[in-house]
């Protein structure tokens, strides 16, 4: 399962990680469109972020990415800085609802807890 973490910290998104896979090893070999759908669009979504704060708004990140796992931590930056990543970072979160709404319509709502879930975390 892919697990999406929203961190927040007061009224603003400082981050976020990501980890985990769609499906296990034995079930990636079974499956095709719905792996790719998953994880495609997370990964997608989420560099997409990386790059839209580093390249287009020209702020500098901490971010760690490897097979599997991606994090995002603007906790260090200036609050300037972390309130013009917000419509980035905001805009990711409602791609990755409108995600698990997709899987939801088309393999029922059993099965979106079974490949992904977006959890909002408080941090300090």
């Amino acid at each position: 399962m892919i697990k999406i973490e929203i961190l927040r910290k007061e009224n603003s998104t400082v981050g976020f990680k990501i980890s985990g896979h769609a499906l296990s090893q034995a079930e990636m070999k079974k499956a095709s469109g719905l792996y790719d759908l998953i994880c495609n669009s997370v990964s997608v979504l989420s560099q997409s972020v990386v790059i839209g704060i580093e390249e287009v708004l020209g702020i500098k990140t901490n971010y760690e990415i490897r097979d599997g796992y991606l994090y995002l931590n603007l906790s260090n930056l200036k609050s300037e800085d972390i309130d013009k990543c917000q419509l980035l970072l905001l805009t990711f979160e409602k791609s990755i609802e409108s995600v698990i709404e997709s899987i939801k319509l088309n393999f029922g709502t059993k099965k979106d807890g079974e490949y992904i879930r977006l959890v909002k975390e408080e941090v300090y």
